[in-house]
């Protein structure tokens, strides 16, 4: 048996399912298929194989439940990258999934940084603080 191994990388987006700051809600079937032809605009774009998971998730900030999805990326052993070239096309996902979900505010943490991605300063009005 074969063993591969690489430096670790981890990083982690979250996305809300409300379309905006309505109550209208994206079905995960639509995530999926928005992962899939962002995952292709990333390798089009930059020739970056980004293997994704999901995990159904929810964010709570004072009076705001809105349910989220996690995406995990991984250095995946099979399809290294130089950390810096990762973080690139990650980030150029999740401009694009962003966009293709209709939101205001994402965030995506790596094991060194936190980065928010927002159009606006507009908070969601179920905010209270």
């Amino acid at each position: 048996m074969k063993k591969v191994k690489c430096k670790t990388f981890t990083s982690t987006l979250t996305i809300g399912l409300y379309k905006g700051y309505t109550q209208e809600i994206i079905p995960i079937s639509y995530v999926k298929e928005q992962i899939v032809k962002t995952q292709q605009i990333v390798l089009n774009q930059l020739n970056i194989v980004l293997s994704a998971k999901i995990t159904l998730c929810e964010i709570i900030c004072f009076g705001q439940e809105e349910p989220s999805v996690t995406i995990d990326f991984i250095q995946y052993p099979k399809f290294q990258y130089e950390e810096k070239t990762l973080k690139e096309a990650i980030l150029l996902f999740t401009k694009k999934m962003q966009e293709s979900l209709n939101q205001n505010r994402v965030v995506v943490v790596f094991g060194d940084e936190t980065i928010m991605m927002e159009n606006s300063n507009e908070i969601d009005p179920n905010i209270k603080i």
